[in-house]
This record gives structure tokens, C-alpha cells and sequence, in this order.
């Protein structure tokens, strides 16, 4: 039950927080096309011979150089996972999966967790090589959530009703350290500022992710996104109007998420914030779910890349609720990656 809650955590990355309590506006609709002027072409990706996609997400680096994912194929034992990487039109099967892929950097370093005989720890995969990373201090947890590109990681340890975030630094190999304030960590970025989650208390019960629980117990804070600075400063992320927020996914100097108030329980309104001033900029509606944000602020949410409003549809898909398409990560470049039911998928141009 335990893997089941923290594989729903990673999936939303803060599905506890975010599942059960969006309004859900139906089918999204997307902003006007320019048949014109070719933007966010589609190009399939191969599979190698006789492997199949693996029903996760898949995974750009921030420059959209590196693509990596996850597949399976029969042998003589049953199934087998796969982590592949594509380099443009070619697919390379790097290694047996240790477990769920989580990340990539743009020095093509892969980060995930277990499972192995010791619970679900994080590893990393880079070089050819795959690496268990240490457990956090008290032995219990260890969950890595991001990495940046000098090749830090983040995630949390502890009990998953009380997460502490934790650091694996580069420079210190084989080392982890807890750091403030209490939550999940969502990014990292080069220069050491680290966005995340801290969880209300609804959040900090044990079960199955997305299932509220009892309200919060009166003088206890609602859950609350933030941002770490390079010098430890840490600043809340919010809004007018709302008293809790959560963060989906941050980049460069912005992160993108949802705000809302304890009063009708929903985070309802999507939101952009400026990480060097704070100011949380209102996403225009339209939009359901949020996936991700490149270093220029433009988010990747449903099948739609919102430019601050100019919004620019992922061509060659219809999208809806029945489709399975997942459009699941956007680069500085341009570039989504994501996938329908067992087909690879790259968007260029968007």
C-alpha cells in the first residue's frame, strides 16, 4: 500500500494534495489554430523489436536532447522492464529497469526508485552503470523526486504522513542530507533552489492518495507551496484570495500549479508563479490538467502549450478523456514527449 500511495505521489507529484480536491471542467478544449504556421508537429518514436511501451510517463531533459522511457518485453521468464533512450530516429535499450523511472537530466543521468530487497529505494542510472543511492538518516523512506543538471537529487524520507525532504549532492557522493522546510520536493534547480509541497494535515494519513480524509484539525496550516533559495531563505508560494496552494513542476524562474481555500476545500484556479518576485499570475481557464513548465514560463497542461495565454495544440492527436494520450514532459526547446496506448510520441515546434 505503501509504494502504491508514493507511485500516485510521483505520478501528480502532489496527487495527495491535488487529486481529490480539483474541480474537474470535463473535456479541455484548446486554444485557437494557426493551420498556417506548422507548431507542435508530431513525430512517432520507434520501439525496438519486439518491446512494447510501458503504460508510465516518459521523460525529456530540460534542453530536449535527452528522451528516455520505459518498455517491456517477453522472454522465457516472463516479462522484462526496459529503460530505452532515443537519439533523434534511434532507440537504445540502456539496461534492464530497477524500477520506476522518474527523471532525467541533461547529462543523461536517470534517477528512479526501487523495488529491490530493500523496499523501493532511489537509484540513479548514469555511464552504463545503475546505483542503489543511500537511505535517508533514519532508515526509513528515501524516495528521489528530481534532479538538476550539475546532477543533485531531491525527494523525501521519513514516513509519508510526515515527509522530510532530503538532498543527495553531487560533490558529496554517497551522502544524503535532510533539509527544511517539511514536505515533497518538486525541483532542483542548477544554482541549488529547490520548490516543493508541504502537506496539510488531511494529507498526513496513511491509505490510498487522492481519498480525502477528516478536515484538519483547527489551527493547523493548509498545505503550502514553496521555494527554497540557494542562501536557505524559503518563501511561500501563494495567491490573492486563496490559502493554500501546491506546485505541479518549476523551471527557470517560474513554477506552475493550482490555489484554493480551505473554505470550499478545492484548489480551483491554475496558476504561474514569477520564483524571482513571487507574483503568482492567474493561467487563463480552459485548461485541466497541468503536466509541466519550461524556463520561458509557457506550461504544458492537457494536450496544449500555454504561451501566456497564446496556446498551441500538440497536432496529430484528438484529444479527450478516452484517449490515453499522455503529453507528459515539455523542453526549452520546444520539444513534448509523451505517448499514446503503446506508441512513443515527440512533438517538435511547440
Amino acid at each position: 500500500m505503501t509504494h502504491i500511495v508514493r507511485r500516485r505521489l510521483c505520478a501528480g507529484l502532489t496527487v495527495g494534495l491535488l487529486a481529490a480536491t480539483l474541480i474537474a471542467p470535463g473535456v479541455a478544449t484548446a486554444g485557437p489554430r494557426s493551420d498556417s504556421v506548422p507548431a507542435c508537429m508530431m513525430h512517432p518514436l520507434p520501439l525496438p523489436a519486439g518491446v512494447s511501451l510501458a503504460r508510465e510517463r516518459m521523460f525529456t531533459d530540460p534542453a530536449g536532447q535527452v528522451i528516455v522511457g520505459t518498455g517491456s518485453r517477453t522472454t522465457d521468464q516472463g516479462r522484462e522492464s526496459l529503460l530505452l533512450r532515443w537519439d533523434g530516429p534511434r532507440v537504445t535499450v540502456l539496461t534492464r529497469s530497477p524500477g520506476s523511472l522518474l527523471a532525467v537530466n541533461r547529462q543523461g543521468v536517470l534517477i528512479g526508485e526501487g523495488p529491490s530487497e530493500a523496499g523501493y529505494p532511489p537509484w540513479r542510472y548514469r555511464d552504463g552503470q545503475l546505483e542503489w543511492l543511500p537511505r535517508a538518516p533514519n532508515g526509513i523512506g528515501g524516495y528521489v523526486m528530481a534532479i538538476n543538471g550539475r546532477g543533485d537529487m531531491v525527494g523525501f524520507g521519513g514516513y509519508l504522513e510526515y515527509p522530510e525532504p532530503l538532498l543527495w549532492p553531487a560533490d558529496r557522493p554517497g551522502t544524503v542530507e535532510r533539509f527544511e522546510p517539511t514536505g515533497y520536493p518538486v525541483a532542483i534547480f542548477d544554482d541549488g533552489t529547490i520548490v516543493g509541497v508541504a502537506p496539510a494535515e488531511e494529507d498526513r494519513s496513511p491509505g490510498v492518495a487522492g481519498v480525502r480524509h477528516p478536515a484538519r484539525r483547527e489551527g493547523l496550516p493548509p498545505p503550502v507551496a514553496w521555494v527554497r533559495r540557494p542562501d536557505g531563505r524559503i518563501d511561500r508560494l501563494t495567491a490573492a484570495g486563496a490559502d493554500m496552494s501546491t506546485v505541479v513542476a518549476a523551471r527557470g524562474n517560474w513554477a506552475v500549479g493550482y490555489v484554493g481555500t480551505t473554505a470550499n476545500g478545492q484548489f480551483d484556479r491554475m496558476m504561474r508563479w514569477d520564483l524571482r518576485t513571487g507574483v503568482a499570475t492567474p493561467v487563463k481557464p480552459g485548461l485541466s490538467y497541468l503536466t509541466g513548465v519550461d524556463s520561458s514560463g509557457s506550461l504544458l497542461a492537457d494536450a496544449t502549450v500555454d504561451h501566456f495565454g497564446r496556446r498551441v495544440p500538440l497536432r496529430g492527436v484528438a484529444w479527450d478523456a478516452s484517449t490515453g494520450l499522455s503529453a507528459d514532459a515539455i523542453a526549452d526547446n520546444g520539444t513534448v514527449v509523451g505517448s499514446t496506448p503503446g506508441r512513443p510520441l515527440r512533438w517538435s515546434g511547440c
